[in-house]
């Protein structure tokens, strides 16, 4: 299973706005592409798909930017990549859906693996991201 680019940059983006939630004022977007190492104009494009999202609230002018538009803790993984991938979170052989006999009787382990991705990104936070990557450490490694 791989994650694309635009969703990596989706989460990277969302952690750094989770990082300088505690600021009062609103997190530029070049602010955050040059922190994060995102291509700003691609940022742009991911952000608008945030806020549409309602994960992040934004302010346009010479004061704007972005920030979380919930508490860190309660925006989860899960919730970020949906906006991003339109709900997607599937795992599969592209032949499962079209239902072709040979397909079948793999059903079973694509529902299963969708099962458990979809317990391990809703299970983790965006705070709990934000304080292992503050304090150094890993993000938990779960194993399918």
């Amino acid at each position: 299973m791989r994650v694309s680019q635009k969703t990596e940059y989706a989460l990277r983006a969302m952690l750094e706005l989770a990082k300088r939630a505690d600021q009062p004022d609103p997190v530029r977007t070049a602010d955050i592409a040059r922190k994060q190492r995102i291509p700003e104009k691609f940022l742009e494009m991911i952000l608008v798909e945030l806020r549409r999202s309602r994960l992040i609230d934004s302010k346009r002018g010479m004061m704007g930017g972005h920030r979380l538009s919930r508490e860190a803790q309660a925006i989860t993984v899960g919730d970020i990549w949906r906006a991003i991938e339109d709900d997607a979170l599937e795992v599969g052989n592209d032949q499962t859906s079209q239902k072709s006999i040979a397909a079948k009787p793999f059903d079973f382990v694509w529902r299963q693996v969708n099962l458990a991705v979809t317990e391990i990104v809703d299970g983790v936070t965006l705070e709990e991201i934000r304080l292992r990557a503050e304090s150094g450490q890993n993000v938990q490694d779960f194993a399918i």
